[in-house]
């Protein structure tokens, strides 16, 4: 536990600081706002999982975004998401519940009075707040490393966000598996 609450805080100190120096380097000012939307997850796995399925799940977080043209964001978000699948001829269907720690850079594709187009990559930390049983001898990772596309659009207050998530390294060695999610989300900017 108390490494789980180093590495949460380390994570956050990374993500208030890079926007910190962002921001005061560049002088930019920054909108913060909250969204929610819905996950599709749709895990790949070894040879050695014989059937899987794809499944839907949620998230919901807060997020800043510098408002220049090239802009960093930087996310806190709590997802839940299902996996299911069978593994040495056992049925498995795992919940999944996350803190997400995306950072992304972007650029303002369209910019004017009544709408925003932009799109953004970058990578971002996942950590599971639940311990999950990968095979009956092992666990999930508890910590998942992602790289993100996204694209995404803002009309007054308010911004919808489609995403795409493929995780870097494997969430399970045994399954030799890998979370691939789609993401659609609505926000609302202060």
């Amino acid at each position: 536990m108390r490494n789980l609450k180093k590495h949460v805080r380390n994570a956050s100190l990374f993500l208030v600081l890079g926007l910190g120096v962002q921001l005061s380097a560049t002088a930019q000012e920054a909108e913060f706002g909250v969204k929610a939307g819905a996950l599709y997850n749709m895990p790949s796995y070894g040879s050695s999982v014989s059937s899987s399925d794809s499944k839907f799940g949620a998230q919901a977080g807060v997020f800043v975004r510098t408002t220049a043209k090239v802009y960093l964001e930087g996310e806190l978000a709590f997802s839940t998401f299902k996996s299911s699948y069978t593994y040495e001829q056992k049925k498995f269907n795992p919940t999944f519940y996350q803190l997400n720690l995306p950072l992304q850079v972007g650029y303002r594709l369209v910019d004017t009075e009544q709408m925003t187009l932009r799109a953004s990559v970058g990578p971002q930390v996942n950590f599971n707040l639940k311990k999950n049983q990968a095979t009956t001898n092992a666990d999930f990772k508890p910590f998942t490393f992602d790289g993100l596309v996204n694209i995404g659009t803002d009309f007054d207050r308010f911004s919808v966000d489609l995403r795409y998530n493929h995780t870097i390294n494997k969430t399970s060695a045994e399954l030799d598996s890998r979370n691939r999610m789609v993401g659609l989300s609505v926000g609302y900017r202060f």
